[in-house]
């Protein structure tokens, strides 16, 4: 299973990112630094023009995607509960699809059960449940020791 991605540079329309529910408004594009990051776009997640959260999608895969996923998201504690980070999701796997992917792995802590409720909605699935963050990774530090890791499979969305 490849979970790599054809295209690691900015898309010229990636900018705004309108949706039914949320859009996607960039905050920055931000190419590789060093070895371990990857290129990646962060978006604030807006609701109408209010900022409720944000959302990452890293371009390509290493030895770091398989704690910090291809996507991160948070949606601020006042707008948590309404489905904002689905629609958000919804957005993002879509510019995915246009890098390239057939897959995108996706980790969460696993007591966030509204962050698994909506991997899981997106048609995200489980591949492994506790997978220990290793002791000098910033997660670790923070208190985050284990993760679950889904993947979602962006070739069933083609058709």
């Amino acid at each position: 299973m490849s979970y790599d991605c054809l295209i690691h540079d900015k898309l010229l329309h990636t900018d705004f990112i309108q949706g039914p529910v949320v859009s996607l408004k960039l905050q920055g594009f931000y190419p590789r630094e060093t070895e371990t990051d990857l290129p990646h776009y962060c978006f604030f997640i807006m609701l109408g023009s209010q900022k409720i959260g944000s959302i990452t999608l890293r371009l390509g895969y290493n030895d770091y995607t398989d704690i910090h996923g291809h996507i991160g998201y948070t949606i601020d504690e006042g707008f948590r509960g309404h489905g904002y980070s689905y629609y958000a999701l919804q957005l993002i796997i879509e510019l995915a699809k246009e890098h390239g992917y057939e897959h995108l792995l996706v980790t969460c802590d696993p007591h966030n059960l509204s962050s698994i409720k909506s991997v899981l909605k997106v048609g995200g699935r489980l591949v492994e449940e506790h997978r220990h963050v290793p002791k000098d990774h910033i997660y670790y530090v923070f208190g985050l020791t284990v993760l679950n890791c889904y993947v979602i499979s962006l070739k069933e969305r083609f058709r």
